[in-house]
């Protein structure tokens, strides 16, 4: 006889039952095919399934077994049977609906909870959301599909680094969800899986940057699927479905028309400096690292290096720790004064302390810490694009800061010459850290931090809406 785990409401993981309960769980849920098939025929495909090696598990079942083995035990699977899903519905009805077979309407969800979980706790028990919210580690929705089942998922990071991994820096958003009557809030950033029909990497990234965005400020509004290809249909000469990708020109256009400024930058395209050591690719890597250091999702446009096969599409929404190892790398390629006859105090960037950098990729399990050298899983590829949703009223990108920034500080009237006049050692290195900030959060800052006579100055200081800034430190 073969567990329904695919029926039950609440599920309870343990240390002891864990490997095979997950497994079968997996298969149970999984085996929702897009293809409705009677009962009994379903439930002697399960049985036979049920007798499979544990080993041998689909993709979308690989990748929802190596969720749930990451939450620490016990912990208890809430399951919402007959979800409509935004996105998965509006696919339904603009492609599925007209499939040949008929393919099933309803989602499920599965909601990741801390602790053992009963029903009187969850639906029954009053007054108590702060504690289930606290209890609640993550949600993924199931989609009735084949290939890219796992469909919108939110996870609370903490449960998918290891300790050697931790920590790092990550931008998130505060999500609000609703689970049989109760309303808790989740702080996550979206992940979900391309379908191969109406979806694919490009369309999930760019699916995945607007909902954090809509979610995290009113000046955007959420989108859906068919929204997605209404846009690519006015830029393609030929038809988007099935989907078959989407370029980043198209991509940014996209974005502009969505009440974005973005920027694309391609590798190729960035100056080269025959006396420099900064490779073109590593100039890339320092645009993206001043983004993901102001908090701004960057999506990336990944390509093969030694073939011409398909390009890839993914996220970078936030970074590891510095690595030490780096330091004398960084220093070795700084910034040097070359204005001065002495020398003056070359610059070191910051952001050549860091090389790992946190992904959102549908290839790849919920948040991903990889070296930028190799983001993918497949290791030739490298990054060739990269486009950056800014705001409309960020007028400034990072090239031109970044730009501007250094010719300030090598001016001899008031560059650091100037204003590290007793202060600073002959020819002293500095360290310098670029990233974009509102002036909010800037005035905030600086006025919680700096003596009343300099916090009455910044609290005065006219500023546009968005600012550059470059600290400085010995």
């Amino acid at each position: 006889m073969v567990n329904r785990y695919n029926e039950n409401w609440f599920i309870v993981i343990t240390e002891e039952n864990k490997q095979e309960t997950i497994t079968e769980f997996c298969r149970n849920v999984l085996d929702l095919n897009n293809v409705d098939i009677f009962q009994e025929e379903r439930r002697e495909q399960e049985d036979r399934k049920s007798e499979l090696p544990l080993d041998e598990l689909t993709v979308n079942q690989e990748v929802l077994r190596d969720l749930l083995n990451k939450f620490p035990t016990p912990f208890t699977i809430i399951q919402e049977f007959y979800y409509i899903d935004r996105s998965f519905r509006d696919s339904y009805y603009t492609y599925f609906s007209n499939q040949h077979f008929h393919i099933k309407q309803y989602s499920r969800r599965l909601f990741f909870m801390k602790g053992i979980i009963s029903l009187d706790e969850l639906i029954l028990k009053q007054g108590n959301e702060n504690v289930l919210e606290q209890a609640l580690m993550g949600v993924c929705v199931i989609n009735p599909l084949i290939t890219g089942a796992i469909g919108r998922t939110l996870i609370k990071p903490e449960y998918c680094f290891d300790m050697e991994e931790k920590p790092v820096f990550m931008r998130l958003s505060e999500f609000v969800l609703h689970v049989y009557g109760k309303s808790l809030k989740i702080n996550a950033f979206p992940y979900r899986m391309q379908d191969a029909e109406t979806m694919r990497c490009a369309e999930v990234t760019l699916l995945n940057l607007i909902e954090y965005y809509a979610n995290s400020f009113n000046d955007y509004r959420n989108i859906v699927p068919s929204d997605i290809l209404g846009f690519e249909q006015k830029y393609n000469y030929e038809r988007v479905l099935p989907a078959r990708g989407m370029t980043f020109p198209v991509f940014t256009k996209i974005l502009s028309d969505l009440g974005f400024s973005p920027r694309l930058y391609n590798v190729n395209s960035i100056e080269k400096f025959c006396f420099s050591e900064v490779t073109q690719k590593h100039e890339l890597k320092r645009l993206l690292h001043y983004y993901i250091e102001s908090g701004i999702p960057v999506a990336l446009n990944l390509a093969p290096q030694h073939n011409n096969g398909t390009g890839h599409s993914l996220l970078c929404v936030g970074h590891g720790e510095y690595k030490e190892e780096l330091f004398e790398y960084a220093k070795s390629i700084k910034l040097k004064n070359w204005d001065s006859n002495e020398g003056g105090h070359a610059l070191i960037n910051s952001a050549d302390f860091y090389n790992e950098y946190v992904i959102v990729d549908d290839n790849q399990p919920v948040y991903k810490k990889r070296c930028f050298d190799n983001l993918s899983i497949y290791s030739d590829m490298n990054v060739e694009n990269i486009a950056v949703p800014l705001h409309k009223r960020m007028f400034l990108d990072a090239l031109d800061a970044s730009t501007i920034i250094y010719e300030i500080l090598k001016q001899e009237n008031y560059g650091i010459a100037k204003w590290g006049e007793g202060y600073l050692e002959k020819n002293e290195d500095i360290v310098t850290r670029l990233f974009l900030a509102s002036a909010h959060n800037l005035k905030k800052f600086r006025i919680q931090t700096l003596s009343q006579n300099l916090a009455t100055i910044y609290a005065f200081l006219p500023m546009p809406k968005f600012v550059w800034v470059c600290e400085l430190y010995r």
